[in-house]
């Protein structure tokens, strides 16, 4: 066996142990000496204890079954299914099926030991703090920084040169360990700016921390990004689709010094910025796919109105998880109602990842083998959940249609203690308590109002830090920890310092979040060319090295970014703006992208798609719709109508690339297009293809080459 062989033996057996409880002080050393010593290792970690929990608790499906249905009546005297003392943990599972089942694991996470890493961690949980006093506090804070007039964004541009190098010596690497074992050398901490500093200054702070972590990393960065490059990275990231011609057109001929500026604040006021984030939130809050009746449009309304009116983070994280009422007239609910199945345990888990950062659905059968992370701390957190009941309710049959039937999300006026079970088949009592702050079990404390006071507390910068480091991996491919939903002191960020200062000055702003992508969009990291050079080679995360951001790293197109593209390529004078008018596209967008989609039936009600390099999406690009649209000379106004339209060759090349790649062809690559195109059209008149149809077709060629390269498909 090879020595990565037996090590993964070796993880096996200690991780059985570690399911069974009886691992000793020394083994849960060796365990933690390979998980934390290796991502590859806590890939392996994390893909065992999430199979480990998912043969220990009931799956989600058939959830829907326990909702009850009540006829229509005032929402006091809805009926409902009273929650079960114990979690309904098979009784037949016992050590011996956890020993069978980590052999059968050796098998099913191989392929997982090449991934990315995932790992995992609770809450924090510092010293208890006084119930009323802290919860009042929370309140207060929350409301003061929400005071905060939105600042408009002033940057002077010529503060913001050309990056200079560095170093010039380049990171050697120690041996043929990983690079992501080279840790920088320590740096001095960071100033701290003061509350309201100005949006040149917090850029500049940018700016000045991650040039620290080139110089600490011994590496230069990248030469700035084309204005062609920069455009087209700026417009998929705010608001998911690529430029028209038009659009690209207006701002390369532009030779304002602060024009890169002024388009962000343009694609920030954009109408498609409101429709792009919203359906980026959609997504992670309840998936691209729709099931047990929850209102997806109600939720992307919801959505829609508060990026519209710039709401703070805070307050809309608030509405989400406090929310209450029907799934038609509170879109805010549909969040909760698609995960409270299965005692809350996949609304506890997503809760907590997508707001705060952190992963806790592994710690629901047992302790957290690295840090201080406890079972209990899951089931307090569940415990704000105690009083939430989803009640389907039958609404009046219309003449010659089916009875329907709406979830409403309901708080009953109960106390009482949540009881979860341990591995030794021990019941525990667990209370609500969030971040050390106890809350009241009484009846009258409604409990998801206090978990939300709490979250969205200016005390507690957690809520900001994860929402920093969530943009942040947007932008850039990377957040500063890895996964970006796992922080804590196990996963140390990589700019601990700008990730902190940046949560700081997020709340400062009131929770602006147009301010946060201004602030990112206009940084020197994101001006950068994606391209390598000599000193920045060992930048390269997908390798499993820490990202230093010394250049643009490559994303893929999401599938609804790729969808908009395409839409943009057909006929630009169709792109659709206004969300209003924009649903019914939306819709059918979803129908498409449900061929890539995936759920899973687990107790986190998780989905992965196909879309990503697979032969789906190859055929999809090659043969699909989308792209025979792309393709059509007939449609009045689309792109290749009005190409064909010029009279000279080069013209029509460029106008082709522009309107693909958003950038003019090179004069090697315009000289031999033209060739393809004059042999092209040569051999289909030779097969008796009328001149006129060939020159189309050849021109259809060159299009369709362009819409299949991976300089379309990516964002770079």
């Amino acid at each position: 066996m090879s020595k990565r062989e037996v090590q993964l033996a070796e993880l096996s057996l200690l991780m059985e142990a570690l399911c069974e409880e009886r691992l000793t002080p020394a083994e849960q050393m060796r365990l933690e000496e390979i998980v934390l010593s290796d991502p590859e290792a806590m890939q392996f970690y994390l893909n065992y204890s999430h199979l480990h929990g998912t043969l220990h608790w009931d799956q989600a499906q058939g959830a829907e079954e326990a909702i009850p249905e009540a006829s229509p009546v005032s929402e006091t005297e809805l009926t409902v299914t009273p929650r079960s003392a114990s979690p309904g943990r098979r009784k037949y599972l016992v050590p011996g099926l956890t020993t069978a089942c980590a052999l059968g694991l050796m098998l099913l996470v191989w392929a997982a030991w090449f991934r990315q890493p995932h790992q995992s961690v609770v809450v924090a949980d510092p010293a208890d703090q006084g119930e009323s006093a802290a919860s009042d506090n929370a309140v207060d804070a929350r409301q003061a920084t929400q005071k905060n007039s939105t600042r408009s964004l002033q940057i002077e541009a010529s503060q913001h040169p050309m990056l200079q190098a560095q170093q010039s010596d380049r990171l050697k690497s120690a041996g043929k360990q990983p690079l992501v074992a080279v840790k920088p050398e320590q740096l001095p901490p960071a100033p701290v700016l003061p509350a309201s500093a100005s949006d040149d200054a917090i850029v500049m702070y940018i700016n000045h921390r991650i040039q620290d972590g080139w110089k600490a990393a011994n590496i230069e960065p990248s030469p700035f990004a084309t204005d062609e490059e920069w455009i087209r990275r700026v417009y998929l990231d705010v608001i998911g689709r690529i430029p028209t011609t038009a659009e690209a057109e207006q701002f390369l001929k532009s030779t304002q010094p602060d024009k890169h500026q002024k388009l962000v604040q343009k694609l920030t006021s954009n109408p498609s910025y409101v429709t792009n984030w919203s359906t980026i939130w959609t997504r992670l809050l309840i998936g691209r796919t729709t099931t047990r009746d929850i209102n997806r449009r109600a939720l992307q309304d919801f959505l829609v109105q508060s990026f519209a009116d710039n709401r703070p983070w805070s307050d809309i994280v608030f509405d989400l998880v406090s929310a209450e009422g029907d799934a038609d007239t509170n879109g805010a609910t549909n969040f909760l109602l698609a995960h409270l199945n299965n005692e809350a345990v996949p609304a506890t888990a997503i809760t907590t990842r997508l707001f705060l950062g952190t992963q806790i659905q592994c710690t629901q059968c047992h302790n957290h083998p690295f840090n201080d992370a406890t079972q209990s701390q899951f089931w307090e957190i569940n415990s704000f959940f105690k009083q939430t009941k989803v009640v389907r309710k039958k609404m009046p049959a219309k003449a010659g249609e089916k009875q329907d039937s709406q979830l409403t999300l309901v708080s009953l006026p109960q106390g009482g203690t949540t009881f979860y079970e341990t591995r030794q088949g021990l019941m525990q009592p667990a209370y609500p308590k969030y971040a050390g702050v106890k809350v009241s079990d009484a009846p009258d404390v409604n409990r998801r109002q206090e978990l939300a006071k709490l979250m969205t507390s200016g005390d507690d910068q957690q809520l900001a830090r994860a929402m920093v480091n969530r943009m942040w991996a947007h932008f850039f491919g990377y957040g500063f920890t890895r996964p970006i939903d796992d922080m804590g002191y196990h996963n140390s960020p990589t700019h601990p310092e700008l990730l902190n200062e940046l949560g700081r000055q997020f709340v400062d702003s009131g929770y602006d979040i147009k301010q946060l992508i201004e602030w990112i969009c206009l940084s020197d990291a994101y001006r950068l060319s994606s391209q390598f050079i000599a000193d920045n080679e060992s930048d390269n995360p997908e390798d499993g090295s820490t990202p230093n951001f010394s250049r643009m790293y490559v994303k893929q197109m999401t599938a609804e970014q790729l969808y908009d593209s395409l839409q943009v390529t057909a006929n630009p004078a169709l792109v659709v703006t206004d969300y209003t008018n924009a649903w019914n596209k939306m819709q059918k967008r979803d129908q498409w992208l449900q061929q890539f989609v995936y759920t899973h039936e687990n107790e986190e009600n998780d989905e992965t798609t196909t879309f990503d390099g697979t032969i789906t999406q190859a055929l999809t690009m090659m043969n699909g719709s989308l792209v025979q649209n792309s393709l059509d000379v007939k449609q009045e106004g689309s792109i290749l109508a009005s190409v064909l339209k010029e009279r000279n060759p080069d013209n029509r090349i460029k106008k082709l690339s522009l309107a693909a790649l958003t950038r003019y062809p090179s004069s090697k690559e315009l000289t031999e297009l033209k060739r393809l195109v004059k042999e092209r059209t040569r051999y289909l008149t030779s097969q008796n293809v009328p001149p006129q149809t060939a020159i189309q077709q050849s021109y259809q060629d060159i299009y369709w080459a362009y819409l299949n390269s991976n300089e379309f498909i990516l964002i770079h």
